[in-house]
Parts: C-alpha cells; sequence; structure tokens
C-alpha cells in the first residue's frame, strides 16, 4: 500500500514562518494515495494493535506540547542575535539552544547538534530532525495481527505485555498522538530501516473513534475462516457508480437511503440468512461470514410484513477471510417513504 509521507502541519508552517529566511524548506500538504475501509486495511498492513502511548520523542514534536510556543521563542530569540552578532560566542547560544530544545533525541543526533558549526548546518539538521518523524513508545494490549519485536528488556513478554516503538512522520502525513491516550494502531514495517511505521493516511485512531474497526477484528480474532465482511451503501443516485472514486474509501455516500432493510443470503441454499438497516448514511456491514456465494436484496422500511423491493438483488462472491462491498441503488426510494 502507497503512503504519503510529506511535512506539513500548523506547527511545521508556524517554524517555516519563522526559520525560513535562514533555513527555506517546502511544507507541502499530505495526499493520500490510498485510503481502505476496516477489513481491507486489515489485510494490506503487517501488524494491527491496541496499544496506550508512554512517550513521545522529540518532545518538541509533539502537537500537544504545551512548551512548543516557549521553545519556539528560545529558537527565533538566538537566531535573532547570531544574525546581528557573528561571533562564535553568540552561534555557540544558538547551537545550545537547539540542544534545549531537543533534549531528548538519540545521541546519534544530539552529537550532530553539538557537532554544527555553523548557523546553515544548524538548520540543515533541524529539518533532518524533522524528516525522522517522531518516535512513539507504547504498551501493547491486543495485538490482532503480525508480529511486534520487543524492546531489549521486553524480550520474555507476551505479545500483550511487550512495550514497542513505533515512528510516525512530522507534518500532516504523521499521526497526533497522545501521551496516556490508547489507540488502535496499524503499523506497517519498513524494510531499510527496520522500523514499524503508521501516519494519517492509515485507519490507526483513539481506541475510542474506532468502533467499525474492532467489530470487524472481533470476528477476525475470533472466528478463524468464517470472517469476512460484507460492506455497502444504498443510493437513489442513478449516477454515482460512475462517480465512485475507488482509490479512496469513505463511510458515506451521495444521495444516501437511510432506514431500508438490506437483506443479505447464502445464494446457493438460503440457509444463511442476514438483516441489516442502512444507517444515515446509507451504509450496511455484514460481519462473521463464511466464504460463498451471496445475494443482496434492499427492501422499505416494514420488511417483511411488507415486501417493496427498492433495488435489484445483486450477487456477490466473498472469499474465505475476505472483503467484499457492493453499491445497490434505489431510484424510487422516496415514493417508498423510505429516508433520504
Amino acid at each position: 500500500m502507497l503512503r504519503a509521507a510529506l511535512p506539513g502541519t500548523i506547527l511545521c508552517a508556524i517554524l517555516c514562518a519563522i526559520l525560513c529566511a535562514l533555513f527555506p524548506h517546502p511544507a507541502l500538504a499530505c495526499k493520500c494515495q490510498l485510503t481502505l475501509g476496516a477489513c481491507n486495511e486489515v489485510a494490506a498492513t503487517d501488524v494491527v494493535f491496541i496499544g496506550t502511548v508512554q512517550s513521545i520523542e522529540p518532545n518538541f514534536l509533539d502537537a500537544w506540547n504545551a512548551n512548543q510556543t516557549s521553545s519556539l521563542a528560545l529558537l527565533n530569540r538566538e537566531y535573532m542575535r547570531v544574525q546581528s552578532d557573528h561571533s562564535p560566542a553568540s552561534f555557540a547560544q544558538l547551537r545550545d539552544a537547539y540542544l534545549q530544545v531537543f533534549p531528548d533525541l538519540p545521541e546519534e543526533h544530539r552529537k550532530r547538534l553539538a557537532a554544527a558549526t555553523s548557523p546553515e548546518q544548524l538548520g540543515e539538521l533541524f529539518y533532518w530532525i524533522l524528516d525522522h518523524g517522531k518516535r512513539i513508545r507504547l504498551h501493547v494490549k491486543t495485538v490482532f495481527r503480525g508480529e511486534l519485536a520487543a524492546d531489549d528488556d521486553d524480550d520474555d513478554a507476551t505479545d500483550e505485555e511487550k512495550t514497542v516503538e513505533i515512528w510516525t512522520p512530522f507534518g500532516d502525513c504523521g499521526f497526533s498522538f497522545q501521551v496516556g491516550e490508547t489507540y488502535l494502531v496499524y503499523a506497517d514495517d519498513d524494510e531499510e530501516s527496520d522500523v514499524m511505521t503508521t501516519g494519517s493516511c492509515t485507519r490507526t485512531r483513539r481506541i475510542s473513534d474506532a468502533g467499525d474497526d474492532l467489530a470487524y477484528l472481533y470476528f477476525y480474532r475470533s472466528n478463524g475462516d468464517a470472517a469476512s465482511r460484507v460492506e455497502g451503501f444504498l443510493t437513489a443516485d442513478l449516477l454515482y457508480l460512475r462517480e465512485r472514486d475507488l482509490a479512496h474509501y469513505s463511510e458515506e455516500i451521495g444521495a444516501a437511503v437511510s432506514g431500508a432493510v438490506v437483506e443479505l443470503k447464502r445464494a446457493e441454499s438460503g440457509e444463511l440468512r442476514r438483516i441489516a438497516i442502512t444507517n444515515e448514511k446509507g451504509r450496511f456491514v455484514f460481519d462473521g461470514l463464511p466464504a460463498g456465494e451471496y445475494t443482496l436484496n434492499a427492501w422499505a422500511a416494514g420488511y417483511p410484513v411488507q415486501t417493496r423491493a427498492l433495488a435489484a438483488p445483486k450477487r456477490l462472491p466473498v472469499g474465505i477471510r475476505a472483503c467484499a462491498s457492493q453499491v445497490l441503488v434505489a431510484p424510487d426510494a422516496n415514493s417508498s417513504g423510505i429516508a433520504k
């Protein structure tokens, strides 16, 4: 799965405004080349787990760090000083300011800052630090997919007891973790750097906001091969299928038809039958399904006492532990007493 990795956030914009005269650097908004639903994201991701954030390093890049303003003021003050005073002592104060702002850098990075001999070198190192992103340490609660490499002192711990590190970019493409908060994390192994990474283009999110993902992951973890998902939408827009963006998953649809009854049945025998009601966004979901050929029907409210079909039946093949989606079109939804 392709992930974008371009720096840029409000913080980056502030930093660039203060320092761009000396350290020009582009600040580009993040563009996700691909976004997926929960089922497909799990299949495409190396590791999926729940973890609580213990620390964020460097702390200066933490979007929720209340000391950012004073740190920026310090850098700005020393930068202005070195513009008018070119003495070695003035430069030493600027370099010390950087070391003060970044006390929790890895030793390799701190050595580079300490060895800088010009404001230009400090500027290059500053953006080098930004490009490395943020290191997030999390205490693992539950692992749904993949294996986690523990910290050196956690070698004997089970997956649910480990403390792990993941990296996220600085800027719009990075995810804004909070210390003490618990997250559902989708992380990929970076083969070149041997680290795990995540970002805003993944489905990483607070556990409190991850209800749809957790519903799917429950079946994924406990139902064996009967862990497939069928999801879709009911729309009144006849042209929607022509305009649908398959590269970017969405949990809503234009001209959504809510309150309709969607019936799923095994096409071969009909012995498996499930019912879902479309939500306010026209969406329906069926989880915990075995592989097979299914039929989807959409009915007006009141089914099965009243049987008023809203959309033509659709046949849908579903693989083992697979993801399948279908958009049903109901052009006469208004006349059926269904909300749009």
